[in-house]
């Protein structure tokens, strides 16, 4: 018996009790008729405490700001394609999905300090892009802080039931490794992981010096400051790229893998990731009409046609 049934019989064996010292008192029909309205209205409200339970949703945010000199392969048209793709995939399993902005990172009071810092190492706009989505997500007012991901993310098993749960841990948790595809942090957690990246930007960038990002910012606090950054969970189940097969004697096209997909939360297609599927692997997912060197403008499109793929072939 669940927790849900076991409560509602304790709730009516009591009415039952009440009414059978009623019935003492009054032995007509009347009494029968009061126990059996209690009963409906038991169910009455297990039912929409049920319901409303079920509609609860977590939110997946991602950050999307466009670069004025143009970025990553992409065309405007490209770029958008690809994050309505991407809100389309994760409500499709159960999430209620949000796009942060620039204006999102700027309420953050730190914003000009940390964008100074950037600009000083010569940080690209792009990456300085993937730094303001850590200030946009500090300033989340969910108590429980929230999900982000890239807008190149797209789930496989990690459906919105699955989000709820993992969402009870508290502290820093990520699903990508150093790559922060795919994190949920509680609040304090966001705020405190973003003024270590903060605290460990350099004053200058001498010659020989690695690029300033925010993936090796949280890599290297992973190997140094683990502790302080409270991480509750750091794992590996994102795949990098497409779960399919190359083309063999059996199939002239790639044909997705149902066994590897089923083993992840989520798939990145990011722009190396597509690239070496198209050009190394030659598991990018057949678009009629697509020239080979579209494969990083035309992500959007062969995510829908993976994700199709992945319901209708892996989940039968």
């Amino acid at each position: 018996m669940s927790v849900l049934q076991s409560n509602k019989a304790r709730r009516f064996l009591f009415l039952v009790g009440i009414f059978a010292i009623l019935a003492i008192l009054d032995p007509s029909r009347e009494v029968e008729r009061h126990l059996q309205t209690a009963a409906i209205d038991t169910d009455e409200q297990e039912s929409e405490t049920v319901t409303k339970s079920s509609a609860i949703k977590p939110i997946m945010a991602t950050f999307f700001e466009v670069v004025d000199e143009g970025c990553c392969g992409m065309t405007k048209e490209g770029h958008e394609n690809l994050l309505r793709a991407w809100e389309d995939s994760w409500q499709a399993v159960g999430w209620e999905t949000k796009i942060l902005t620039k204006e999102d990172a700027m309420k953050h009071p730190d914003f000009d300090l940390l964008d100074e810092k950037l600009k000083n190492v010569y940080v690209s706009p792009y990456n300085r892009r993937c730094m303001w989505r850590w200030l946009a997500m500090a300033m989340n007012e969910d108590e429980h802080g929230g999900w982000m991901s890239d807008y190149d993310l797209f789930p496989l098993t990690l459906t919105g039931e699955m989000g709820l749960k993992l969402a009870e841990e508290p502290g820093f948790k990520t699903w990508a490794g150093h790559v922060p595809a795919l994190i949920h942090s509680d609040r304090e957690s966001w705020d405190k992981v973003l003024h270590m990246m903060m605290d460990n930007i350099p004053e200058d960038r001498k010659a020989g010096m690695p690029m300033v990002t925010d993936m090796f910012l949280l890599q290297f606090l992973h190997e140094f400051h683990k502790k302080e950054m409270n991480v509750t969970e750091w794992r590996s189940k994102v795949l990098g790229g497409f779960p399919y097969a190359p083309p063999s004697e059996e199939h002239d096209e790639p044909v997705i893998n149902c066994k590897l997909a089923k083993m992840a939360f989520a798939a990145h297609l990011s722009h190396h990731d597509v690239e070496e599927a198209m050009e190394k692997w030659h598991k990018y997912p057949k678009i009629e009409g697509m020239k080979s060197w579209e494969h990083t403008e035309r992500r959007g499109e062969a995510a829908r046609v993976m994700m199709n793929d992945f319901r209708d072939k892996c989940l039968e």
